[in-house]
Protein backbone atom coordinates (compact mmCIF):
# COMPACT_ATOMS: atom_id res chain seq x y z
CA UNK A 1 0.00 0.00 0.00
CA UNK A 2 2.79 2.43 0.87
CA UNK A 3 5.39 1.16 -1.62
CA UNK A 4 9.00 1.73 -0.62
CA UNK A 5 7.91 3.14 2.75
CA UNK A 6 5.89 0.06 3.69
CA UNK A 7 8.57 -1.57 5.82
CA UNK A 8 9.42 1.47 7.95
CA UNK A 9 5.70 2.14 8.46
CA UNK A 10 5.18 -1.48 9.57
CA UNK A 11 8.09 -1.15 12.01
CA UNK A 12 6.54 2.00 13.48
CA UNK A 13 3.13 0.36 13.77
CA UNK A 14 4.64 -2.58 15.64
CA UNK A 15 6.41 -0.18 18.01
CA UNK A 16 3.07 1.58 18.65
CA UNK A 17 1.27 -1.60 19.72
CA UNK A 18 1.54 -0.51 23.38
CA UNK A 19 0.57 3.15 22.81
CA UNK A 20 -3.08 2.83 23.92
CA UNK A 21 -2.12 0.73 26.93
CA UNK A 22 0.53 3.27 27.97
CA UNK A 23 -1.94 6.15 27.52
CA UNK A 24 -4.48 4.38 29.77
CA UNK A 25 -1.88 3.65 32.43
CA UNK A 26 -1.37 7.37 32.97
CA UNK A 27 -5.00 7.64 34.15
CA UNK A 28 -4.72 4.90 36.80
CA UNK A 29 -4.72 6.32 40.39
CA UNK A 30 -2.25 3.61 41.44
CA UNK A 31 0.23 4.76 38.78
CA UNK A 32 -0.24 8.43 39.65
CA UNK A 33 0.37 7.66 43.33
CA UNK A 34 3.82 6.21 42.56
CA UNK A 35 5.78 9.23 41.31
CA UNK A 36 8.79 7.29 40.02
CA UNK A 37 6.62 4.78 38.16
CA UNK A 38 4.37 7.53 36.79
CA UNK A 39 7.37 9.42 35.40
CA UNK A 40 8.72 6.29 33.70
CA UNK A 41 5.31 5.63 32.09
CA UNK A 42 5.04 9.29 31.08
CA UNK A 43 8.49 9.14 29.46
CA UNK A 44 7.47 6.07 27.46
CA UNK A 45 4.18 7.73 26.48
CA UNK A 46 5.98 10.86 25.24
CA UNK A 47 8.36 8.77 23.13
CA UNK A 48 5.48 6.81 21.63
CA UNK A 49 3.47 9.99 21.03
CA UNK A 50 6.42 11.48 19.12
CA UNK A 51 6.65 8.27 17.08
CA UNK A 52 2.89 8.39 16.38
CA UNK A 53 3.13 12.00 15.18
CA UNK A 54 6.05 11.16 12.85
CA UNK A 55 4.15 8.17 11.46
CA UNK A 56 1.06 10.28 10.80
CA UNK A 57 3.19 12.90 9.07
CA UNK A 58 4.59 10.29 6.67
CA UNK A 59 1.29 8.55 5.92
CA UNK A 60 -0.45 11.92 5.40
CA UNK A 61 2.18 12.96 2.86
CA UNK A 62 1.77 9.65 1.02
CA UNK A 63 -2.03 9.89 1.01
CA UNK A 64 -1.84 13.45 -0.31
CA UNK A 65 0.44 12.23 -3.10
CA UNK A 66 -2.27 9.82 -4.26
CA UNK A 67 -4.86 12.60 -4.35
CA UNK A 68 -2.60 14.91 -6.34
CA UNK A 69 -1.60 12.15 -8.76
CA UNK A 70 -5.30 11.54 -9.44
CA UNK A 71 -5.70 15.20 -10.43
CA UNK A 72 -3.43 14.69 -13.44
CA UNK A 73 -6.14 12.91 -15.43
CA UNK A 74 -8.38 15.97 -15.13
CA UNK A 75 -5.73 18.53 -16.06
CA UNK A 76 -6.64 20.48 -19.20
CA UNK A 77 -3.34 22.14 -20.05
CA UNK A 78 0.43 21.72 -19.84
CA UNK A 79 0.70 24.61 -17.39
CA UNK A 80 -1.85 22.95 -15.11
CA UNK A 81 0.03 19.66 -15.29
CA UNK A 82 3.30 21.46 -14.53
CA UNK A 83 1.79 22.86 -11.32
CA UNK A 84 0.57 19.39 -10.32
CA UNK A 85 3.98 17.82 -10.96
CA UNK A 86 5.61 20.54 -8.85
CA UNK A 87 3.21 19.72 -6.00
CA UNK A 88 3.98 16.01 -6.35
CA UNK A 89 7.72 16.74 -6.11
CA UNK A 90 7.18 18.77 -2.95
CA UNK A 91 5.13 15.95 -1.40
CA UNK A 92 7.83 13.43 -2.30
CA UNK A 93 10.44 15.55 -0.52
CA UNK A 94 8.12 15.85 2.47
CA UNK A 95 7.62 12.08 2.55
CA UNK A 96 11.37 11.47 2.39
CA UNK A 97 12.03 13.93 5.23
CA UNK A 98 9.20 12.41 7.29
CA UNK A 99 10.61 8.91 6.74
CA UNK A 100 14.03 10.04 7.99
CA UNK A 101 12.40 11.64 11.05
CA UNK A 102 10.42 8.46 11.67
CA UNK A 103 13.63 6.46 11.46
CA UNK A 104 15.13 8.74 14.13
CA UNK A 105 12.08 8.29 16.36
CA UNK A 106 12.45 4.51 16.05
CA UNK A 107 15.87 4.82 17.65
CA UNK A 108 18.25 5.74 14.83
CA UNK A 109 20.12 8.55 16.58
CA UNK A 110 22.45 10.94 14.79
CA UNK A 111 26.03 10.07 15.74
CA UNK A 112 29.05 11.52 13.96
CA UNK A 113 31.01 8.65 12.46
CA UNK A 114 33.92 8.19 10.07
CA UNK A 115 33.89 5.08 7.91
CA UNK A 116 36.21 3.47 5.38
CA UNK A 117 34.19 1.80 2.63
CA UNK A 118 35.21 -0.49 -0.19
CA UNK A 119 33.37 -2.06 -3.14
CA UNK A 120 34.88 -5.11 -4.86
CA UNK A 121 33.66 -5.56 -8.41
CA UNK A 122 33.54 -8.71 -10.52
CA UNK A 123 33.07 -9.02 -14.25
CA UNK A 124 29.28 -8.74 -14.50
CA UNK A 125 28.95 -6.82 -11.25
CA UNK A 126 31.17 -3.88 -12.27
CA UNK A 127 28.30 -1.85 -13.75
CA UNK A 128 25.99 -2.63 -10.81
CA UNK A 129 28.75 -1.70 -8.36
CA UNK A 130 29.25 1.67 -10.04
CA UNK A 131 25.48 2.29 -9.79
CA UNK A 132 25.46 1.32 -6.11
CA UNK A 133 28.40 3.61 -5.36
CA UNK A 134 26.66 6.50 -7.12
CA UNK A 135 23.51 5.95 -5.00
CA UNK A 136 25.50 5.70 -1.76
CA UNK A 137 27.52 8.82 -2.54
CA UNK A 138 24.43 10.83 -3.49
CA UNK A 139 22.56 9.75 -0.36
CA UNK A 140 25.43 10.61 1.99
CA UNK A 141 26.07 14.00 0.39
CA UNK A 142 22.37 14.87 0.58
CA UNK A 143 22.58 14.31 4.36
CA UNK A 144 25.59 16.56 4.86
CA UNK A 145 28.24 13.83 5.01
CA UNK A 146 31.66 14.29 3.38
CA UNK A 147 33.22 11.90 0.88
CA UNK A 148 37.02 11.81 0.99
CA UNK A 149 39.90 9.76 -0.45
CA UNK A 150 37.72 8.42 -3.29
CA UNK A 151 39.76 5.96 -5.35
CA UNK A 152 39.13 3.42 -8.12
CA UNK A 153 41.56 0.56 -8.69
CA UNK A 154 41.81 -0.87 -12.21
CA UNK A 155 43.12 -4.21 -13.44
CA UNK A 156 43.51 -4.98 -17.15
CA UNK A 157 41.69 -1.76 -17.90
CA UNK A 158 38.62 -2.70 -15.84
CA UNK A 159 37.50 -1.24 -12.51
CA UNK A 160 38.02 -3.79 -9.75
CA UNK A 161 37.61 -1.80 -6.53
CA UNK A 162 36.13 1.50 -5.42
CA UNK A 163 37.12 2.84 -2.01
CA UNK A 164 36.25 6.01 -0.13
CA UNK A 165 35.99 7.52 3.35
CA UNK A 166 32.61 8.82 4.54
CA UNK A 167 32.49 11.32 7.38
CA UNK A 168 29.18 12.42 8.91
CA UNK A 169 26.13 11.51 10.96
CA UNK A 170 25.20 7.82 11.09
CA UNK A 171 27.38 6.83 8.11
CA UNK A 172 28.34 3.46 9.61
CA UNK A 173 24.82 2.72 10.88
CA UNK A 174 23.40 3.71 7.50
CA UNK A 175 25.80 1.67 5.35
CA UNK A 176 26.49 -1.42 7.49
CA UNK A 177 23.27 -3.21 6.40
CA UNK A 178 24.65 -3.16 2.84
CA UNK A 179 27.83 -5.06 3.74
CA UNK A 180 28.68 -8.54 2.54
CA UNK A 181 29.17 -10.51 -0.67
CA UNK A 182 25.96 -10.21 -2.69
CA UNK A 183 25.09 -12.65 -5.46
CA UNK A 184 24.68 -11.36 -9.01
CA UNK A 185 22.76 -13.64 -11.39
CA UNK A 186 22.94 -13.71 -15.19
CA UNK A 187 20.92 -15.44 -17.93
CA UNK A 188 23.67 -18.02 -18.40
CA UNK A 189 23.06 -19.21 -14.83
CA UNK A 190 26.42 -17.80 -13.84
CA UNK A 191 26.78 -16.24 -10.43
CA UNK A 192 29.06 -13.28 -9.85
CA UNK A 193 29.63 -11.31 -6.64
CA UNK A 194 29.29 -7.66 -5.71
CA UNK A 195 31.04 -7.12 -2.37
CA UNK A 196 30.68 -4.11 -0.11
CA UNK A 197 32.39 -3.49 3.22
CA UNK A 198 32.25 -0.65 5.72
CA UNK A 199 34.47 -0.31 8.78
CA UNK A 200 35.43 2.50 11.18
CA UNK A 201 38.16 4.56 9.52
CA UNK A 202 41.66 4.60 11.00
CA UNK A 203 41.95 6.73 14.11
CA UNK A 204 45.04 8.53 15.36
CA UNK A 205 46.06 7.76 18.92
CA UNK A 206 45.74 10.92 21.02
CA UNK A 207 48.46 11.84 23.50
CA UNK A 208 47.43 12.51 27.07
CA UNK A 209 49.70 14.55 29.34
CA UNK A 210 49.31 11.87 32.01
CA UNK A 211 50.88 9.34 29.61
CA UNK A 212 54.10 11.33 29.28
CA UNK A 213 57.21 11.50 31.44
CA UNK A 214 59.45 14.47 30.70
CA UNK A 215 63.04 14.54 32.01
CA UNK A 216 65.34 17.58 31.72
CA UNK A 217 69.15 17.46 31.69
CA UNK A 218 72.17 19.34 30.41
CA UNK A 219 73.05 18.85 26.80
CA UNK A 220 76.42 17.26 26.08
CA UNK A 221 76.52 18.07 22.41
CA UNK A 222 77.85 21.00 20.41
CA UNK A 223 75.95 24.25 20.24
CA UNK A 224 77.66 26.77 22.41
CA UNK A 225 78.07 27.68 26.03
CA UNK A 226 74.35 28.23 26.74
CA UNK A 227 73.42 24.69 25.69
CA UNK A 228 76.07 23.06 27.89
CA UNK A 229 75.31 25.12 31.03
CA UNK A 230 71.50 24.85 31.27
CA UNK A 231 69.09 21.94 31.44
CA UNK A 232 67.86 22.54 27.90
CA UNK A 233 67.93 18.90 26.76
CA UNK A 234 64.63 17.01 26.98
CA UNK A 235 63.82 13.31 27.19
CA UNK A 236 60.14 12.47 26.58
CA UNK A 237 58.81 8.97 27.28
CA UNK A 238 55.36 7.81 26.23
CA UNK A 239 54.61 5.47 29.14
CA UNK A 240 51.91 3.21 27.55
CA UNK A 241 54.16 2.28 24.60
CA UNK A 242 57.65 2.90 25.98
CA UNK A 243 58.56 5.13 23.03
CA UNK A 244 61.34 7.51 24.12
CA UNK A 245 62.69 10.55 22.29
CA UNK A 246 65.66 12.73 23.29
CA UNK A 247 66.12 16.23 21.86
CA UNK A 248 69.11 18.42 22.74
CA UNK A 249 70.05 20.21 19.53
CA UNK A 250 67.97 23.33 20.05
CA UNK A 251 69.10 26.27 22.26
CA UNK A 252 66.02 26.29 24.51
CA UNK A 253 64.22 23.72 26.61
CA UNK A 254 60.90 24.77 25.03
CA UNK A 255 62.16 24.18 21.49
CA UNK A 256 63.60 20.77 22.41
CA UNK A 257 60.35 19.77 24.13
CA UNK A 258 58.34 20.80 21.08
CA UNK A 259 60.53 18.75 18.75
CA UNK A 260 60.41 15.74 21.06
CA UNK A 261 56.60 15.84 21.26
CA UNK A 262 56.35 16.16 17.47
CA UNK A 263 58.56 13.09 17.07
CA UNK A 264 56.49 11.15 19.63
CA UNK A 265 53.29 12.06 17.74
CA UNK A 266 54.84 10.97 14.43
CA UNK A 267 55.94 7.59 15.82
CA UNK A 268 52.56 6.98 17.46
CA UNK A 269 50.81 7.78 14.18
CA UNK A 270 53.05 5.34 12.29
CA UNK A 271 52.34 2.70 14.92
CA UNK A 272 48.60 3.43 14.84
CA UNK A 273 48.52 3.36 11.03
CA UNK A 274 50.06 -0.13 10.98
CA UNK A 275 47.64 -1.45 13.61
CA UNK A 276 44.58 0.22 12.08
CA UNK A 277 45.44 -0.93 8.56
CA UNK A 278 45.71 -4.51 9.76
CA UNK A 279 42.37 -4.23 11.61
CA UNK A 280 40.58 -2.63 8.67
CA UNK A 281 41.84 -5.20 6.16
CA UNK A 282 40.80 -8.03 8.48
CA UNK A 283 37.35 -6.49 8.94
CA UNK A 284 36.87 -5.97 5.20
CA UNK A 285 38.00 -9.53 4.44
CA UNK A 286 35.47 -10.89 6.96
CA UNK A 287 32.64 -8.89 5.36
CA UNK A 288 33.64 -9.96 1.86
CA UNK A 289 33.48 -13.59 2.99
CA UNK A 290 29.85 -13.31 4.15
CA UNK A 291 27.88 -15.62 1.89
CA UNK A 292 24.15 -15.79 1.25
CA UNK A 293 23.42 -12.20 2.23
CA UNK A 294 19.76 -11.07 1.95
CA UNK A 295 20.71 -8.92 -1.07
CA UNK A 296 20.79 -10.34 -4.62
CA UNK A 297 21.03 -8.72 -8.04
CA UNK A 298 19.77 -9.90 -11.43
CA UNK A 299 22.05 -8.40 -14.04
CA UNK A 300 19.82 -9.34 -16.99
CA UNK A 301 16.50 -8.00 -15.71
CA UNK A 302 18.12 -5.03 -13.96
CA UNK A 303 16.48 -5.79 -10.61
CA UNK A 304 17.58 -6.43 -7.05
CA UNK A 305 16.00 -8.06 -4.01
CA UNK A 306 16.55 -7.57 -0.30
CA UNK A 307 14.75 -10.38 1.51
CA UNK A 308 14.58 -8.29 4.70
CA UNK A 309 12.19 -5.74 3.18
CA UNK A 310 9.00 -6.77 1.37
CA UNK A 311 8.90 -3.59 -0.70
CA UNK A 312 12.24 -4.45 -2.30
CA UNK A 313 11.54 -7.73 -4.06
CA UNK A 314 12.76 -7.61 -7.66
CA UNK A 315 12.85 -3.84 -7.49
CA UNK A 316 14.20 -2.04 -10.58
CA UNK A 317 17.87 -1.17 -10.13
CA UNK A 318 19.24 1.44 -9.85
CA UNK A 319 16.65 2.90 -7.50
CA UNK A 320 15.78 6.56 -7.59
CA UNK A 321 17.44 8.73 -4.93
CA UNK A 322 14.12 8.86 -3.06
CA UNK A 323 13.68 5.07 -3.18
CA UNK A 324 17.26 4.45 -2.06
CA UNK A 325 16.83 6.79 0.92
CA UNK A 326 13.61 4.97 1.85
CA UNK A 327 15.41 1.64 1.46
CA UNK A 328 18.22 2.64 3.86
CA UNK A 329 15.71 4.13 6.31
CA UNK A 330 13.84 0.84 6.27
CA UNK A 331 17.01 -1.16 6.95
CA UNK A 332 17.93 1.11 9.86
CA UNK A 333 14.47 0.62 11.36
CA UNK A 334 14.72 -3.20 11.43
Amino acid sequence: MYGVYGDIISAAERALDSFSETEELLEYPEVQADKAYYLSVLSKYNALKLLKDKLESLTTALEEQKVVWAMLSDADSESERAVIYEEISALKRRASDSAAALSDALGCKHVDERAYCRLKLGGVSAKLGAMLFSLIKSDLLSRGAKIEDENTTYRDGKAKEISFVADGADVIARLSPLSGAHKVYTAQSNVDELCFAVTPAATVEKISESDLRIDLFRSSGAGGQHINKTESAVRVTHLPTGITVVCQDERSQLQNKKRALETIEKRLKERSDRTEKKRMESDISAQYSQKHTPITFDADTGTFTDARLKAFTKAPFPLSAEQFAAYLNGLMAL
